[in-house]
């Protein structure tokens, strides 16, 4: 069983949310957005309360429930026979489509959706399923996943005392294994013998106390007295608690001397272990039946307190942990570290304020909108070589280039444009400058940002000139290409009205006569470039890159293709008038992929 979808409405600072969930969801987004909030409503959805008090409900207002709604997919035969399951799926899909309503001062109302549209309403009808019956079907809490919610704490003491749950999870773990021991068995008999024979009252000492104790007693009760030792019982001998040791260079420290990063990666790996182990070693099949429920980790800022490097490492691992069937992960991050779209079974989504502060959210999971294969491969592979391409889903605004000299040079630009105050500094700090490794991975970056509500500006080569890169004249088919993907990249960007400009030629062709190219264009232009203020530098580049990060001119670029293109055409370029003529624009749907709702 795995959640598929999760429908929060007036919950806290949320009025209605809904997520797309898969193996492992990150949630993203500014401070003060109810990130946080999410995974706390996935607790108390599963949690037995019966009711919730005023200050759960969205600006304290209790005329409307809050109520949570669920989709579970992937159910398997032995999970829809327990509890009476099968007889609470819906029918068309053979999900699980369950929700609890919280009406103010009332009991919880649980109910599932059998028939109808599997969709997340609060409507009477089609929610006929009773979920194995109980009061308010409490037995549902038994079928939902067991959710650990690991909070952002400042200190993770509170989490690894004695008394936690999670530090009795380790003890309650080698309780078992200990009471499994031949060892154990002996011990607990001749534990019982040694408390027989201590009663059996034949030692001269004993008898003497007793006996004075008993002639005082005799002068006001007939009553006799016995004394009977009770030894204390193995198992709270051997089991009182688990104390945890860190080896490092032959010292052992206990668990409160580690970092907070370390706690809390310890905090995951013995839900990891426990829930292995109870999965593997259960005996009993009521207990295998319970530990196969699938564990649901939500976990806040997962970065925490950890190295650079340490944090990559924990990222893999819970993205490892995700990817195995009995756990799902909910996180939310501030970090572009933690996000990996280059594999299937991944959901990113941001929360954000609206501009009436409602709390929206944008989304994007591992079909990355339904985009042709090719063009999934690109934008993983994208992702893959250059992580730094997620920066773009944190940023407030993004320029979209082709390579690396164009990173450069609009950093070294831009940050000139704030030292000499053309620029303001805030501006230059929040923008975020993407190297999408040319064309091709730009439309398909474009498509992706444009639906997860991002917003951006393109700046990429015109490319229309006669000769390729190896001094050969360009044929009409390969002019035709780059008409092609020019008026994807225009039409892409104007679909959410996003700016675009371009380079004449190239990015070198921006450049005057005394600019030298090396081996290495991007060293080649900090070179050039940094020594100049902006009024060395050329005009036409410096009012590409104002334009891109929003500086107003005193005269707008217009760089449509319409405006662009006649000015390469004459009449000796017959390879070019020739793909003018017979290029076709191609059709919207098999570029562009638009799921956003304005």
């Amino acid at each position: 069983m795995k959640l598929s979808k999760f429908t929060i409405r007036n919950y806290k600072g949320i009025k209605e949310l809904t997520v797309n969930v898969e193996n492992i969801s990150i949630i993203i987004g500014p401070n003060n957005c109810c990130k946080s909030t999410v995974l706390q409503a996935l607790k108390q959805f599963g949690s037995s309360d019966k009711k919730l008090d005023i200050k759960y409900y969205n600006n304290h207002d209790t005329s409307n429930p809050i109520s949570f709604h669920a989709t579970f997919i992937d159910i398997s035969e032995e999970e829809a026979a327990m509890h009476g399951l099968r007889a609470s799926m819906h029918e068309a899909t053979e999900s699980f489509i369950v929700r609890a309503v919280y009406n103010f001062g009332e009991d919880v109302k649980r109910l599932s959706k059998t028939v109808g549209e599997p969709t997340h309403d609060l409507d009477d009808e089609g929610w006929l399923g009773k979920m194995g019956g109980g009061n308010n079907a409490s037995h549902f809490v038994n079928i939902f996943p067991e959710v650990i919610y690991i909070p952002a704490v400042k200190n993770a003491s509170d989490e690894i005392k004695a008394t936690s749950d999670n530090i009795k999870t380790l003890t309650t773990l080698y309780k078992e294994v200990i009471h499994s021991l031949e060892e154990y068995t002996e011990a607990e008999t001749k534990t019982k013998a040694l408390q027989d024979k201590i009663n059996q009252h034949d030692n001269e000492k004993i008898n003497y106390f007793e006996s004075e104790i008993q002639s005082f007693l005799t002068d006001v009760t007939s009553t006799k007295v016995n004394f009977k030792v009770n030894v204390q019982p193995l198992a709270e001998f051997v089991s009182t608690s688990v104390n945890p040791l860190f080896n490092y260079n032959g010292i052992e420290t206990e668990l409160d001397f580690q970092g907070n990063g370390v706690q809390r990666t310890f905090i995951v790996s013995i839900l990891k272990g426990f829930r292995k182990y109870k999965s593997k070693y259960a005996t009993e099949t009521k207990e295998q039946a319970l530990f196969r429920r699938q564990l649901i980790i939500a976990i806040e800022e997962p970065e925490l307190y950890l190295h650079p490097q340490i944090a990559r490492i924990f990222k893999d691992t819970l993205y490892s942990l995700a990817d195995d069937n009995y756990f799902q992960v909910i996180a939310t991050s501030h970090s572009p570290n933690f996000i990996d779209l280059s594999k299937p079974n991944r959901t990113l989504a941001k929360v954000s304020l609206n501009s009436d502060k409602i709390v929206c959210i944008h989304q994007v999971d591992s079909d990355i909108y339904g985009l042709p294969d090719d063009e999934k491969s690109r934008f993983q592979a994208l992702l893959k070589f250059n992580p730094h391409v997620n920066e773009a889903f944190f940023a407030d605004q993004v320029i979209l280039v082709e390579g690396d000299t164009e990173v450069v040079t609009l950093r070294l630009i831009g940050e000139k444009l704030a030292q000499e105050g053309y620029l303001d500094l805030d501006v230059f700090n929040r923008t975020t400058v993407v190297n999408c490794s040319g064309k091709p991975t730009m439309y398909v970056v474009m498509n992706v940002l444009n639906n997860f509500g991002v917003k951006y500006t393109v700046i990429h080569d015109f490319d229309i000139t006669e000769v390729n890169a190896k001094g050969d004249r360009r044929s009409p088919a390969a002019l035709k290409a780059v008409l092609t993907i020019n008026h994807k990249l225009e039409y892409l960007a104007g679909l959410r009205n996003n700016g675009r400009f371009v380079f004449q030629h190239t990015f070198e062709a921006e450049m005057p006569h005394d600019y030298e190219k090396g081996s290495s264009k991007s060293f080649s232009a900090y070179e050039y470039i940094n020594p100049k203020s902006i009024g060395e530098l050329p005009l036409g580049l410096i009012d590409i890159i104002k334009s891109a990060f929003g500086l107003a001119l005193s005269t707008p670029l217009d760089h449509s293709n319409n405006t662009l293109l006649p000015r390469y055409e004459r009449a000796s370029w017959t390879e070019l008038n020739q793909a003018i003529s017979e290029w076709e624009e191609p059709k919207v749907e098999e570029f562009v992929r638009c799921y956003w709702i304005e």
